[in-house]
């Protein structure tokens, strides 16, 4: 578990209200009442490097040791969970950008744009049971909007 005071945990939905869990190395979003569905916690922690102004977070899951990243694959941004501690990502500043989403307010949703990939969002997948992945703002079918709900 994150031992800095500041960790907030959160259980992150989609706009039908399907959690976002991990499921063979990848954070997928699926129905919390499904047997082999189990809503991850999510750890986040500000980076303070970035303009707070945009409300930059690091997002960790499994108390914090494995943190949602932003890398380039030919087919452009792409998102996957790597082995990094979250607090080390606090602690380490500028470093952290691809591991870093801009969290912005639509009401009571929220929106994250990838620090290191302007214009490009945590997208929900239309079916259960498939990969959370980065979409262009411009994709009019993106599912960009999540709820956060504090956990323990």
């Amino acid at each position: 578990m994150c031992s800095l005071p500041m960790a907030r945990y959160y259980i992150i939905k989609d706009v039908d209200q399907k959690v976002l869990y991990v499921r063979d190395g990848q954070l997928l979003v699926g129905d919390s009442d499904a047997e082999n569905c189990c809503a991850e916690k999510i750890c986040i922690l500000p980076n303070r490097a970035l303009d707070r102004t945009k409300v930059p977070i690091l997002l960790g899951i499994h108390g914090g040791s494995r943190c949602l990243a932003c890398v380039e694959t030919e087919e452009g941004p792409s998102l996957q969970l790597e082995d990094m501690n979250i607090e080390d990502l606090y602690k380490g500043g500028e470093g952290a950008t691809r591991f870093t989403f801009f969290q912005s307010s639509l009401g009571s949703a929220f929106r994250l744009e990838a620090a290191a990939w302007s214009g490009w969002f945590l997208c929900g997948p239309a079916e259960s049971r498939q990969p959370v992945r980065l979409a262009k703002e411009s994709d009019s079918s993106a599912r960009t909007e999540f709820y956060f709900e504090q956990s323990r």
